[in-house]
């Protein structure tokens, strides 16, 4: 479908655009238009069969509604997320949004703030530690999340500093609490 429409798979579209180019593509392969759709081999290949899925002898649907069509566009299709920040640039994510995660704990006898999944949004560790170092008055210390093949980083600052951080970044980056998810 995407062939035959003049765009690349690899491109990254709105819910609306791939919607669309599918109709399009029903509209102008003469399938019908918003009640029955026929189907052809290209609707079929892009939208019900899938690699090592079928069965012997499965029939196929000869004809499906608008809606059906939505639906199984919506299952095939892969979610990414694009994250537009002031003054850093829109980052685009595999999957749904990713809340900035802020954990309060006790380490030793010292209370830590660990902040998490900065680069969702665009952020970098090292220099957003320097200019919390600087602002907040306190010690930085950035360590690799766990797991094997993980590359986000965690921050971690002393004190229990999570409101001044909200402050912070919604002064200078324009992210807002609803975006912080605080444990």
């Amino acid at each position: 479908i995407w062939k035959a429409m003049g765009k690349k798979k690899d491109d990254l579209f709105s819910w609306d655009e791939a919607r669309s180019i599918v109709f399009n593509y029903i509209e102008q392969e003469n399938l019908g238009k918003d009640g029955s759709i026929k189907m052809n081999e290209g609707l079929l290949e892009a939208l019900w069969k899938t690699a090592g899925g079928q069965k012997k002898d499965q029939k196929w649907p000869e004809e499906v509604d608008a809606e059906q069509v939505e639906e199984k566009l919506e299952d095939r299709l892969q979610r990414y997320t694009t994250i537009d920040v002031a003054g850093v640039g829109p980052t685009t994510r595999k999957g749904p949004p990713l809340n900035i995660a802020i954990s309060l704990s006790r380490k030793g006898a010292h209370n830590v703030t660990r902040i998490c999944n900065l680069e969702a949004y665009g952020l970098d560790p090292e220099a957003l530690g320097d200019e919390l170092k600087r602002k907040l008055n306190c010690t930085v210390y950035i360590e690799e999340m766990p797991g094997k093949n993980v590359k986000e980083k965690m921050l971690q600052l002393q004190g229990h500093v999570d409101q001044e951080l909200g402050q912070f970044l919604e002064q200078r980056y324009g992210i807002t609490k609803k975006f912080l998810e605080v444990k």
